[in-house]
């Protein structure tokens, strides 16, 4: 008993005594952490959880922000073995898989069905799509060099499926004789790693799983992250972090899908006296498979971060900034800023809460989880707001969970 009380102890202050970026707990861990979220921008949890939903499209328009209608998901399953031996010594190696996607439909579609469209008038209405699902493995070394920490992280990845950004339009027209017109067009390219012409019909036994794993490896890409942190004191730390797209993930075959739907109204006036006459027609094209090499970095990213303990190791405020690059080396590219601000409350370290509020792959995000940390295992959980719209997303436009367990000594 005291010998267990002994090792206690010190695995208390232990945890109290460190002064680095990131918490090591355990000189030896194993870990797995799982995460999935969906949300949109404007649907709050509340507007659906009535008697009778009514969806009131004047006040959609109204009220939807200039990005218009967004809808958005993501999941991903991580999974490392860490040796921490010391602060020059930090060896960590992972594995997991990662996807995301993402739609937006312009807020004049709204704005048309609400407000109607003026006479002699023509307008465009968008739709942008797309899409990833990574697998990675790769290793995290970090020692210390002087003053400084630095962390190498080499990854290789292997995009799974990659749907290009697609941008879907919808046409209307009108003049005074009473001629509306509107036309739509969805084409959707989906790249994959696997050709998926009769995969319906295909058996997943032995010899298809081979195949996969042997285009997966064929298709791998290779990426670097790198980071540099400086301690000031035990109360203070700060970090400049990267990824760099090195060498491109390959998708060689292709799914090609288009949508489409023509609707003309003549003489409109005439319904009146029963003159007028109006056509339609949609429907969807044969899907075309083919074989075309498409090329997938993932995004480039560039950052700070901290770590700032303003009463003891029990209080953590970690603020982080980043620019990040979408489709890097491509004229799809996409450019945005990332922010994320936590705030880890630990008693002992054995029981915690986190609090947390990020804007991260264009989605903002409000979380709020726990921790038990009995040193052999720990269990992290998590639940999370989130949607593409700030004031909106503290509403429950959108829902996300995750659970993490750690083991070790």
């Amino acid at each position: 008993m005291k010998k267990l009380l002994i090792c206690f102890l010190t695995f208390i202050c232990a945890s109290f005594s460190f002064a680095e970026l990131k918490r090591y707990d355990r000189k030896f861990e194993f870990g797995i952490e799982t995460e999935a979220g969906a949300s949109n921008n404007f649907i709050r949890l509340t507007d659906l959880l009535v008697k009778d939903l009514v969806i009131d499209l004047d006040e959609v328009s109204n009220e939807l922000s200039d990005d218009g209608f967004i809808i958005d998901f993501n999941a991903n399953v991580k999974s490392w073995f860490a040796l921490n031996f010391n602060e020059k010594f930090r060896l960590n190696f992972f594995w997991g898989i990662d996807g995301s996607g993402y739609t937006g439909i312009s807020k004049n579609f709204f704005d048309l069905f609400c407000k109607g469209f003026e006479v002699n008038s023509s307008e465009s209405i968008d739709l942008k799509i797309f899409s990833d699902v990574y697998v990675q493995t790769g290793a995290t070394f970090k020692t210390k060099i002087k003053d400084y920490g630095v962390h190498f992280t080499p990854t290789i990845f292997a995009p799974v499926i990659h749907v290009t950004e697609t941008k879907g339009t919808a046409k209307y027209t009108s003049n005074e004789n009473g001629l509306m017109r509107a036309e739509a067009d969805l084409p959707l390219n989906l790249y994959s790693v696997i050709d998926l012409e009769g995969i319906d019909d295909k058996t997943i036994d032995s010899a298809f799983i081979q195949e996969t794993l042997s285009e997966l490896v064929k298709s791998a890409g290779f990426d670097f992250s790198g980071e540099v942190e400086r301690s000031f004191g035990k109360k203070l730390d700060l970090g400049l972090f990267t990824r760099i797209p090195v060498v491109p993930g390959r998708l060689k075959y292709k799914a090609y899908k288009r949508f489409w739907g023509v609707f003309e109204q003549q003489n409109a006036f005439g319904i009146f006296d029963e003159t007028n006459s109006y056509t339609k027609d949609y429907g969807e094209d044969d899907t075309v498979y083919s074989k075309e090499t498409k090329k997938v970095h993932r995004p480039f990213i560039l950052g700070l971060e901290a770590t700032w303990r303003p009463f003891g190791a029990w209080c953590e405020i970690c603020p982080k900034v980043d620019l990040a690059v979408r489709n890097p080396y491509s004229s799809d590219c996409m450019v945005y800023g990332e922010y994320n601000l936590s705030a880890d409350f630990r008693l002992l370290n054995v029981v915690g809460l986190k609090f947390a509020t990020a804007y991260e792959n264009l989605i903002f995000k409000h979380s709020m989880g726990f921790m038990i940390n009995a040193h052999v295992l720990e269990i992290d959980a998590g639940v999370q707001t989130r949607g593409a719209h700030f004031a909106r997303s503290f509403g429950v436009t959108g829902f996300a969970a995750y659970v993490g367990l750690k083991a070790g000594f």
